[in-house]
């Protein structure tokens, strides 16, 4: 019995040391993940295509006169927030970045190139890209354009009032080519490539950037609405004058009865009136004239 009961303590313990190791496993997993993900982020901030537009950042490093950035100001950025708050982390992350630097302290980080000007070739190897899902993302866009060449950089413009995107985006490749080779693969999908609206968006050749599109579709949308509820209240109301049209008409048609009643009983009345008139006449220019006046008195 003893051997038994040590034989199934030793199992559970290492039953235990197992569970332990692959806790720690997935640990060391998602913080190599995350310290992926941070230096990523940061390499992109830093990078010529993004810090050409973005001009904030721009503008804090060249206040600073080394080109130095307190990892702070990382700390404050919302992507930065949902993946660490934690300063040392951020440091850690970017000791083998091969974009930026860390000073000795480790609190501060630089370009390790300077940031030349801006390419001329910029909008020809940018492509825009419309049909996109409601839901989607930098790492979607990344994901599904990726297979045509190295993405640079993404826009996705949102609306201020909801913060959903606005249906279309900017993806910017390393190359011309690239770029042509996306334009291809948006026109003439493969034939194995999922049809679904969205996953494999349509673009038109030399087709002029649209401002707003989604914007004025949902403009047309209420004005056909609003056109519809015009014509449903136009058609009520016709409905409802129809309906007193009709009232009124049967009240004219029954009072023309009464009223030619009253009309046929007056008309003998006014013709024995002018009967009577025209006897009293006869009778009046029978009768001697009588003048009135003074009469003469005789000498």
């Amino acid at each position: 019995m003893e051997t038994e009961s040590g034989n199934q303590e030793k199992v559970m313990e290492e039953e235990s040391t197992e569970k332990k190791k692959e806790v720690e496993k997935k640990k060391r997993s998602r913080v190599k993940q995350v310290l992926a993900d941070i230096a990523k982020q940061v390499d992109f901030w830093f990078g010529d295509a993004n810090l050409h537009k973005d001009r904030f950042l721009r503008e804090q490093i060249e206040k600073s006169r080394d080109g130095y950035v307190d990892i702070s100001l990382l700390v404050s950025f919302n992507k930065m927030k949902k993946l660490t708050t934690d300063g040392k982390l951020i440091a850690r992350a970017l000791r083998s970045s091969a974009v930026v630097e860390l000073d000795l302290e480790g609190t501060r980080i630089r370009r390790k190139k300077p940031l030349g000007e801006r390419p001329k070739d910029e909008d020809e190897r940018t492509v825009y890209v419309e049909l996109l899902p409601k839901n989607v993302n930098h790492s979607w866009i990344e994901r599904v354009f990726g297979k045509c060449g190295n993405v640079v950089y993404i826009s996705i413009p949102h609306y201020k009032s909801t913060g959903d995107p606005k249906g279309f985006a900017f993806v910017e490749f390393e190359t011309k080519e690239q770029a042509a080779k996306a334009i291809e693969f948006l026109n003439n999908p493969p034939e194995e490539a999922p049809r679904k609206p969205g996953i494999f968006p349509k673009t038109v050749k030399n087709k002029p950037i649209p401002a707003l599109r989604v914007v004025e579709e949902k403009k047309k949308k209420k004005k056909k609405k609003g056109r519809m509820k015009k014509e449903d209240n136009i058609q009520a109301k016709e409905e409802n004058m129809d309906t007193s049209n009709t009232s009124i008409s049967k009240m004219k048609r029954s009072r023309p009865t009464s009223e030619g009643s009253d009309i046929e009983s007056t008309e003998p009345q006014k013709q024995c009136s002018k009967k009577k008139k025209k006897r009293d006449r006869v009778e009046a220019s029978s009768l001697p004239e009588v003048r009135t006046g003074k009469r003469k008195r005789s000498s």
